[in-house]
């Protein structure tokens, strides 16, 4: 009888605890992030790092650069490219996305 008991209390405690939930929040997570952010991560982080601050000399720190540099100039960098940034990494509307973005670094 112990043991159905232990049993029946494992069910109910993991039943509690299932992955459903975790999924839900990561989704909601990911809805909740502007699209630019997201085109940030997939085609910018390694380069400029998670939290934007840059990695030496393979990307410059972009933290702040709402409040340093236009939009038109954010832009044109990411078309252009630099000395150490490739030209059109990003185009179209996700260019629009993350432009806006990192706009709004500031």
């Amino acid at each position: 009888m112990k043991k159905f008991i232990f049993g029946l209390s494992a069910i109910v405690i993991l039943s509690a605890c299932n992955s459903d939930g975790a999924e839900e929040s990561v989704s909601k997570n990911a809805s909740d992030m502007h699209r630019g952010e997201i085109v940030y991560k997939q085609t910018c982080i390694g380069c400029h790092g998670e939290d934007l601050k840059g990695r030496g000399s393979s990307g410059k720190d972009l933290s702040h650069i709402g409040s340093e540099k236009s939009p038109e100039y954010i832009r044109s960098v990411i078309e252009n490219g630099t000395r150490s940034m490739p030209s059109n990494l990003v185009e179209g509307e996700d260019l629009d996305a993350v432009v806006e973005w990192l706009s709004e670094q500031k």
